[in-house]
């Protein structure tokens, strides 16, 4: 087994946790763009992370980079941010990724929670299958995510690339996502990083204008890494 359930589920808490605070921010007005939920969702985790990761003699850490050219516009990227697990236990050891578009309900994009929670997407959108394509043309393992006040879903950019019509798709809440994440039920072994260098190197491989890596590893042998130079 990978992990405990008592460690599993505290990892979730703690995803489902950032979410309910970013949810808070967006209906305080306090973000209102897709690129600053990213990257208030991705600050979100990683402070939670800091304050309560460790847990029945586990550490779960995260790092989060971004890229350095904050000019840059969004067309440059291929995704808002790329997502790595790396874990380091004694019973198991792995590394592997995806990438994620983030999307905000309303412009055509419509929400219907529940289960299943179901998206639909309207049709001509050329930036978003534009971007989806970029994404799925580094690994299958892409998704765009969409951020609502009722809770983020996360959907396969396969799915959004294969719609020629406006339709609806399936979507998963973000917490079950992040638990099916660290089961393995989802993530590419190409896309790796051990460290905040090759997570760096990742980011800038993938054209992802962030990148957040979850460390798993027992709490006495985990070790900080350097940030890369700027």
């Amino acid at each position: 087994m990978l992990v405990r359930g008592r460690v599993l589920r505290h990892f979730v808490e703690l995803i489902k946790e950032a979410e309910e605070r970013t949810i808070k921010d967006i209906k305080a007005e306090r973000v209102q763009t897709e690129p600053q939920i990213t990257d208030r969702f991705l600050a979100r985790v990683e402070d939670i992370f800091k304050e309560r990761g460790h847990t029945d003699g586990v550490a779960l850490e995260v790092t989060t980079l971004r890229d350095k050219g904050l000019g840059a516009s969004e067309k440059e990227f291929g995704a808002d941010f790329c997502g790595v697990l790396n874990v380091d236990l004694p019973n198991f050891q792995l590394s592997k990724g995806f990438l994620s578009q983030a999307k905000m309900e309303g412009k055509g994009i419509d929400l219907q929670t529940g289960f299943p929670t179901l998206v639909t997407f309207p049709t001509g959108s050329r930036d978003l299958h534009a971007q989806v394509g970029k994404m799925l043309a580094v690994t299958p393992d892409s998704f765009v995510i969409i951020y609502s006040d009722d809770g983020f879903v996360v959907v396969p950019a396969s799915s959004v690339e294969g719609l020629k019509e406006r339709d609806t798709v399936y979507g998963k809440p973000v917490d079950l996502f992040f638990q099916e994440f660290l089961m393995c039920f989802i993530g590419d072994p190409d896309l790796k990083a051990s460290d905040d260098l090759t997570l760096d190197s990742l980011r800038t491989r993938t054209r992802s204008r962030q990148a957040i890596m979850f460390q798993i590893s027992k709490t006495e042998t985990i070790q900080k890494s350097e940030k890369p130079s700027k």
